[in-house]
């Protein structure tokens, strides 16, 4: 799908078959942040609607207003849409990558109510396009509508995921998957992760999950560390993980 998408922007754009070519070419060799970068750099009207970015980690990259008001392009790094009941519990709904693009408030006349906030995991570089200008490009480079229409059904897939897990796994279950995801298969890995960082992805507290990961050093599947985990017996993660009880 994505050839086809890149493919037709640039004939109705270029419409010359040698253009055509390189286009796929440089389509091939980038990621999807890249070639909006490259698609839009020559074009001094986005060039001066676009707000460059950068953020660190645990910043707030959008405020729920700012989501509602503002198309935003994540060119790097990675980051986390996260719903705050106000009592200290936190959600994480959502985990984006390089290319995702968000604050679809930006394109619906009065912007849908939100309750979440994007936050950085890593360094992060960010274009934000206001509201005033999100329409206007989008219609321009439809390659990021595409990109939107992309990001939401990542987020769709996570949700579904996540609710499936609610609903047949306990928190301990949970986690273990949790930590064998971020561990990335790896033997006797180490995780640099917070206890609430942890909370907030599985949507419960940081007490219960410091208390299960106590269960599990006891059992030892892994070794606590300040801001760290080492999984220590990935194949006993694993079981539990794979367990329906």
């Amino acid at each position: 799908m994505q050839p086809y998408v890149y493919t037709s922007l640039h004939r109705l754009s270029k419409g010359k078959e040698p253009e055509k070519k390189m286009a796929e070419n440089t389509r091939k060799k980038q990621s999807l942040s890249q070639f909006i970068a490259t698609l839009t750099e020559a074009d001094k009207d986005f060039q001066r609607a676009v707000i460059i970015r950068t953020f660190r980690p645990g910043q707030v990259i959008a405020t729920p207003e700012e989501l509602s008001k503002k198309l935003f392009i994540l060119m790097n790094g990675h980051a986390q849409l996260v719903c705050d009941n106000g009592e200290g519990r936190r959600m994480t709904i959502s985990r984006l990558g390089p290319g995702s693009i968000f604050g679809d408030g930006s394109m619906l006349s009065g912007g849908p109510r939100t309750d979440l906030t994007a936050e950085a995991l890593d360094d992060c570089t960010v274009w934000v396009l206001p509201e005033t200008h999100a329409r206007a490009m989008t219609e321009r480079y439809p390659i990021i509508g595409w990109g939107m229409l992309q990001t939401f059904g990542k987020r769709l897939r996570q949700v579904e995921d996540r609710l499936e897990e609610v609903a047949y796994k306990k928190l301990p279950q949970r986690l273990a998957k949790l930590l064998l995801d971020m561990s990335n298969g790896r033997e006797q890995s180490t995780i640099r992760t917070s206890h609430q960082y942890l909370a907030d992805s599985l949507g419960t507290y940081r007490e219960t999950v410091s208390t299960i990961l106590r269960t599990f050093k006891a059992e030892g599947m892994v070794e606590l560390g300040y801001r760290r985990i080492n999984v220590l017996d990935p194949a006993a993660l694993q079981k539990l993980a794979s367990s329906w009880d």
